[in-house]
């Protein structure tokens, strides 16, 4: 095909690629030309300059990054290392399969860092190219600085999500620390559609390339009872806005009717909703009216796929799994329809979503969180609630257009449809012309750095900027005031806030760290003095009217510092008699330092071990502190100094569900007699206090950690706490990492060793047993036999039970007789039970070497 002379070169020979590369493009992708984005971003990508893409869903944006990996890693930046961060481990994953294949063809290796797999460290150490998540990453240079010395070219996936309260101040951080570390490393930006790209391009030192070019053309519509009107359309650039048009079906179930329009189209549907219960009650009526349409003979759904969805649902139900929640989607997708959610396991997740990609399920009810990065295009799209209830303003509010707009992306299947289409549910023509007015036709928000809390008065209120502080004066090398104050004026926040105001809140944090004994001051440097001068200009000093710089005022009005006026009054100001019944109480870390005036330039620091092992350990500050204090009471308790306390299983539990780092589970009205019950039946026991005071949120995290380490089972726990199986795993997976972290800060503090020998070693064999107990969920005579590869907490009870056994070298032991016996009981084999008993003789060898 021609190319225009204004028009940059589609023809993937014009690229000066390797052979190799080009060769695989197209026998294994099938890729001939480049798409116009591609073709325009390629050139500076390829030549090494920063660049920042942002195109549609589907647009090519991830073959750029690709591309311009292995072709400079095996010219220009031969030996050195490309950095892959996304935001999922479902989407890591997606991503090193493509670069395997593309890296692959010129011998470059490609590593997964996500925190899952064993294994990881030697890929690690290995790869030319390491795909990982941000918060992985952060970890990683926190305990291992060394691997950014190699590092020539990062590319940022889903780079618009800096505006994620969650995950957006780690990858602020990453990109800040590479531009600050290794300012020469090229970076890639690969974003959706923003209302601020040319801010964001800014900040990275990047070329922007913009378009709304789409390979499939999306047509944007709403669909008004059964009247689907199109009001906008992105593709080639040549369409047209189609005629409105009605659907067949009642009008009283859109829904219904969109599946059977879109199945007879040959096509497959997606359904966003705003609540796991929505999209189960949406995916149970869409399932039993695709059944009941099979019965009736509707030549929409194909009576062939029934089999298929059986498949699909026996997997579903072979998975040990009988919980209500799994029960309900083993039903629905009986019907050819599916749900998905934070609810599922990650297993449940993949297995739908592989389901649908492989056009076996008809259509899948979904939470918006699938359009955050998985790659699960559907022929059609519709968005049925356009507003979720929020905390914070205390109603529904409408949703953003940037997350509405990701969610309307999904529609198109590349190399299936030329058009998709994204439907929004409008209940009248007035809710029809708003959402339109938004929606469609309205510009996306604008991203805002979320490193630092805009409504915090107080450090302690600002976690992100507390948590990378520490990391960057622990495990960063930015040691001194100055230093700091470079580091994070290259921050996107920087380009958000004023310097004074950025400033008095670094100083507010570095003082609550100092306070809370994460850091320590050594003093001003003369050195750090003589570098400031050789970096800057000697200015004049400007004659101040007050005692005190003026900006301290106004960086009081945003951190809570109030200099002129005095120590903020503190809880508790008169001594306690004796120890406190209760441990630490929330005084002793919200008011636990009063602000100090601001930094100087030169002051340096160094991390204490506590603020060592806080940072290494990816904890927040905040919960370091609650961690430390709250194993100083049970210090106390065992040496005799605190005679009303108790340590027990329930006080490590519920020690490290008050730290900020352990997300709380929000009670049923049912929950309340039995969260009453343990906050006023286990007083001796606890060790600390939640730090919101949320009280009833932390104990019913504590109590279902209880029931899963007492052996129950995980449809009981649903049964009895209506938690949900992938809700679940993820306060277990969180709990385990605190109960690891409480151990290493307990293990390694001299301090607490000092008390009592004796007592600390009791205290940390306590808090190993409670990891171990909350790791493989069960109770402490089992974990001689939970350790052992192919024993799971249910087979290991029925071997205690059955045969008496607790370990490997009883295991090891086991007669013919017993062995017979163990065989015999149901989803046991001979062959499994000399697979263990093998096992087991292999363990006592290995530890006897």
């Amino acid at each position: 095909m021609a190319q225009s002379s204004d028009q940059p070169s589609r023809r993937l020979e014009d690229l000066n690629l390797d052979d190799r590369i080009v060769e695989m493009l197209r026998d294994q992708w099938g890729i001939e030309e480049l798409f116009p984005p591609q073709a325009e971003a390629l050139p500076p990508a390829l030549s090494g300059r920063n660049v920042m893409l942002t195109i549609p869903t589907a647009s090519g944006k991830s073959l750029v990054a690709h591309l311009t990996i292995v072709h400079r890693l095996t010219t220009d930046l031969e030996g050195a290392r490309a950095l892959y961060i996304v935001p999922l481990k479902a989407l890591a994953t997606e991503k090193v399969k493509e670069l395997r294949a593309i890296a692959g063809s010129v011998g470059l290796r490609v590593g997964l860092a996500i925190g899952d797999r064993d294994g990881e460290t030697g890929l690690i150490e290995d790869s030319d190219i390491l795909v990982c998540t941000s918060e992985k990453l952060d970890s990683l240079l926190r305990t291992r600085s060394e691997l950014m010395d190699k590092v020539g070219i990062v590319v940022s996936d889903e780079f618009h999500l800096l505006h994620d309260p969650g995950r957006g101040p780690t990858l602020e951080i990453l990109l800040s620390r590479i531009r600050h570390q290794r300012p020469e490393a090229q970076i890639i930006a690969l974003s959706a559609t923003v209302g601020n790209s040319e801010e964001m391009a800014e900040w990275l030192d990047a070329e922007l390339i913009v378009s709304d070019w789409r390979p499939v053309t999306l047509r944007y519509g709403t669909l008004t009872g059964l009247d689907v009107s199109v009001h906008r359309v992105d593709g080639r650039g040549d369409e047209e806005l189609p005629e409105p048009r009605s659907i067949e079906g009642k009008s009283t179930h859109p829904l219904q009717a969109v599946l059977e329009d879109t199945v007879r189209d040959g096509g497959q549907l997606l359904v966003f909703v705003s609540s796991r219960a929505s999209a189960q009650k949406e995916a149970r009526e869409l399932a039993r009216h695709t059944r009941r349409r099979l019965v009736e003979g509707s030549d929409a759904f194909n009576p062939g796929l029934t089999e298929h969805w059986d498949r699909i649902a026996d997997r579903l139900a072979r998975r040990n799994d009988d919980s209500a929640m799994v029960k309900a989607l083993v039903t629905s997708v009986r019907g050819g329809v599916a749900f998905h959610h934070a609810g599922l396991t990650s297993g449940q997740r993949c297995l739908i979503e592989e389901a649908f990609r492989e056009g076996w399920l008809l259509c899948v009810v979904a939470t918006p969180t699938l359009a955050q990065g998985v790659n699960l295009p559907a022929r059609r799209v519709v968005v049925r609630d356009l507003r979720r209830w929020s905390t914070v303003a205390g109603r529904t509010m409408p949703l953003p257009v940037m997350e509405v707009r990701q969610m309307m992306g999904r529609a198109g299947r590349p190399k299936y449809d030329d058009v998709g289409d994204a439907w929004l549910l409008a209940k009248s023509r007035e809710e029809e012309a708003d959402l339109v007015d938004l929606y469609l036709l309205g510009a996306p928000e604008e991203v805002t750095s979320k490193l630092a809390n805009p409504t915090a008065l107080r450090a302690e209120e600002d976690p992100a900027l507390l948590t990378h502080v520490l990391s960057m004066v622990a495990t960063g090398g930015t040691d001194d005031r100055d230093a700091l104050g470079r580091f994070f004026s290259k921050t996107f926040l920087a380009t958000q806030i004023d310097s004074e105001s950025l400033a008095a809140r670094i100083d507010d944090v570095v003082s609550w760290l100092a306070a809370n004994g994460m850091v320590d001051r050594l003093g001003e440097s003369d050195e750090v003095k003589a570098r400031m001068l050789e970096e800057e200009p000697v200015q004049e000093p400007e004659e101040w009217e007050d005692e005190v710089p003026s900006w301290v005022g106004s960086a009081s009005e945003v951190t809570g510092l109030d200099v002129a006026s005095g120590p903020i009054r503190r809880y508790g100001e008169k001594p306690r008699r004796g120890p406190p019944i209760f441990g630490f109480r929330k005084a002793s870390i919200h008011d636990s330092y009063e602000p100090d005036p601001p930094e100087s330039p030169s002051m340096t620091y160094k991390a204490t071990a506590l603020g060592e092992r806080v940072a290494q350990l990816y904890l927040n500050p905040i919960s370091g502190r609650i961690i430390r204090d709250g194993l100083g009471r049970a210090m106390a308790i065992l040496t005799g100094e605190d005679k009303h306390g108790q340590v027990s299983p329930l006080s490590l539990l519920h020690l490290v569900s008050c730290t900020p780092d352990f997300m709380p589970l929000w009670p049923r009205k049912d929950d309340y007699d039995a969260i009453q019950a343990a906050l006023h039946g286990h007083e001796r026991e606890f060790l600390a206090e939640p730090i919101d005071l949320d009280e009833e949120r932390r104990m019913k995290g504590v109590l279902v950690l209880q029931s899963w380490s007492d052996e129950s089972r995980v449809d009981h726990i649903e049964q009895e706490w209506n938690v949900q199986p992938g809700d679940l795993h993820g306060r277990v997976e969180q709990a385990e990492w605190l109960l690891y972290a409480t151990r290493r800060i307990l293990a390694e503090d001299k301090e607490l060793a000092s008390l009592d020998k004796g007592a600390h070693r009791t205290l940390v064999e306590a808090v190993d047993e409670m990891h171990r107990r909350v790791r493989y969920g069960c109770r402490a005579d089992l974990l001689g036999l939970v350790a052992l590869r192919g024993v799971g907490r249910a087979r290991a009870r029925q071997m205690a039970d059955l045969l008496g056994v607790s370990n490997a070298a009883d295991v090891a032991a086991l007669t013919e007789r017993d062995r017979e016996r163990l065989s015999d009981l149901r989803g046991w084999s001979p062959q499994l039970v000399e697979n263990l008993v093998a096992g087991a003789g292999r363990s006592i060898r290995r530890r006897s070497r």
